[in-house]
């Protein structure tokens, strides 16, 4: 591995600590505001491993890169609607 795969791979693993730190600080919530929290924060674990899967895959030459490349944004786009449909569920409290 070269300087820059050492940082992606570094980077990767940063956003998936973060995305369990999200699942430790809204664990307990309860209600709607719980079940929001905890669709929102699933799209924080998704996006995380988005970038892992898409690093892991092309270091072990699992995919070509432009299947990796589909496969990462179709990852990604799964994440983002979870944060949405989270949001749309807070939004919906008021």
């Amino acid at each position: 591995m070269d300087t820059n795969q050492v940082i992606t791979f570094i980077l990767d693993i940063v956003l998936i600590g973060g995305s369990i730190w999200t699942v430790i600080a809204i664990r307990g919530l309860g209600g709607e505001i719980g079940k929001s929290l905890g669709t929102v924060t699933a799209g924080a674990v998704v996006l995380g491993l988005a970038h892992i899967i898409e690093t892991l895959t092309f270091e072990l030459g699992i995919l070509t890169t432009e299947a990796n490349e589909i496969v990462h944004r179709l990852i990604v786009l799964s994440g983002f609607a979870l944060l949405v449909i989270g949001f749309n569920r807070i939004a919906r409290l008021k």
